[in-house]
């Protein structure tokens, strides 16, 4: 995965669902199953094709949709690969490639576009460690996609097309230090707080791009609020967070995670999740 030209880690777990695994079970056949060999060397040459100056070229050759037909390219921000959105779809569509070689779709949908989530579906987590300097658990996505089947303007044949059904974002354990908590001993040194932010919905719409396009900002802004900060309870601190995310920075909704690592002596840690969307501040 690139970051302003550069290649960073990047952990990836793909969760293929497929009809005709029955199909292998039963016969006991090796040619309806999945090669997992070839997927991932179909994965390892999708994605170290990316790493260059065509990023955009890829995207609108993929092919890949939203579940109402709007191509997945526009959408995509930011330079060469930084999209984590682009990543996921290509290694889907190597799963969707894959798939087509074991199984053979019967019919064809003619609506435009029939999601076919009998003939398999795709679910691809991304996770980059090092995408986001203040969070320790770095930055995670997870995309769940499906084959559509497209009927071309001029052409009265069915084309196959992988659309984007549902998105999921985090941002893990934002490590900051505060006064949070009424006894003394919690109010004379500040304490570790790790924060998590989650922001899920349907694929490839505005919310999905917001978030692409700030969450860098948010990420500081948010670790920079709660450390001049202090809180007497931890409902406090993620409402505040959740403020923070939902009215300053316009996302609708957010599910905040609030952990403290030090609260107790025999426990790993203590924590609160809260989820709130911009109506709840209205």
């Amino acid at each position: 995965m690139a970051s302003r030209g550069k290649k960073q880690p990047c952990n990836v777990s793909f969760r293929l669902t497929y009809a005709s695994s029955a199909a292998a079970a039963e016969g006991d056949d090796v040619k309806k199953t999945i090669d997992y060999g070839k997927l991932f060397k179909r994965f390892d040459a999708e994605l170290d094709g990316l790493v260059s100056d065509n990023s955009s070229e890829v995207a609108r050759a993929c092919g890949v949709l939203r579940g109402d037909g709007e191509e997945l390219h526009e959408h995509l921000r930011g330079e060469i690969g930084q999209d984590v959105r682009l990543t996921a779809a290509l290694i889907a569509k190597c799963g969707m490639k894959q798939l087509e070689e074991t199984a053979v779709l019967k019919h064809f949908e003619r609506s435009i576009p029939a999601v076919r989530g009998d003939f398999g579906e795709f679910e691809v987590e991304l996770r980059l460690p090092k995408a986001v300097l203040r969070a320790d658990g770095g930055l995670y996505y997870r995309g769940k996609s499906a084959l559509a089947v497209v009927k071309g303007e001029t052409s009265s044949s069915a084309e196959k097309r992988l659309a984007v059904l549902e998105e999921e974002f985090k941002i893990e354990n934002i490590r900051c230090y505060c006064i949070l908590g009424i006894n003394p001993w919690e109010r004379l040194e500040k304490q570790a707080v790790h924060i998590s932010l989650t922001f899920n919905g349907l694929a490839l719409q505005q919310w999905g791009s917001k978030f692409v396009d700030t969450y860098q900002t948010l990420t500081w802004e948010v670790a920079e609020r709660v450390e001049s900060s202090s809180f007497g309870s931890v409902e406090s601190l993620a409402s505040l967070i959740a403020r923070i995310v939902v009215v300053e920075f316009g996302h609708e909704k957010v599910t905040v995670l609030v952990q403290k690592p030090s609260a107790l002596a025999f426990v790993e840690g203590s924590g609160l999740e809260i989820t709130r969307s911009r109506d709840f501040f209205q």
